[in-house]
């Protein structure tokens, strides 16, 4: 079989569209603005981060997938953590390595910066949870430990 190539690359302000449309295959952030303006805002914001790092695969020029992480500094622990909050696949993508080649570039550069840990947060609810794509990586879920979230209010349309 010939199998596509993928491609990996830096997240890029052109590929808005194309990630609003990942979006909005998989039933994510309906309150984006149609003209990208939401994610553009964000997505320029990002970029200047220097703990951030958003990756785009590629299949045949197309975007198949992207990866967001953040790298977090603690206190507690003696090193810095790779937290993976976003990894999305087209439909059309999946079971073709991109999440995977993904991962692995996420990795790599968790280790180029010297993180103690890499960790990922993954809704039960997602397909990719209930196929345990993260187990078949090599990652453990945390049984004992809850995730807690509250939303704030810092008035602004967030």
């Amino acid at each position: 079989m010939n199998e596509a190539k993928i491609h990996l690359r830096p997240l890029r302000t052109t590929d808005i569209e194309a990630i609003m449309q990942l979006h909005r295959e998989l039933g994510w952030n309906p309150a984006f603005h149609a003209d990208g303006s939401t994610l553009r805002s964000r997505l320029t914001t990002l970029t200047e981060e220097e703990n951030a790092l958003l990756l785009v695969a590629e299949l045949n020029g197309d975007v198949a997938g992207y990866v967001h992480g953040e790298i977090v500094t603690y206190l507690l622990f003696a090193g810095r953590e790779m937290l993976v909050s976003e990894l999305f696949v087209t439909e059309a993508a999946r079971g073709r390595g991109v999440g995977t080649a993904l991962m692995a570039a996420m990795e790599a550069e968790a280790v180029k910066r010297r993180c103690f840990r890499i960790s990922v947060l993954n809704s039960r609810e997602r397909e990719s949870y209930k196929r345990g794509f993260y187990p078949s990586l090599g990652y453990e879920e945390r049984v004992h430990t809850a995730n807690f979230t509250k939303r704030l209010d810092w008035g602004e349309s967030n």
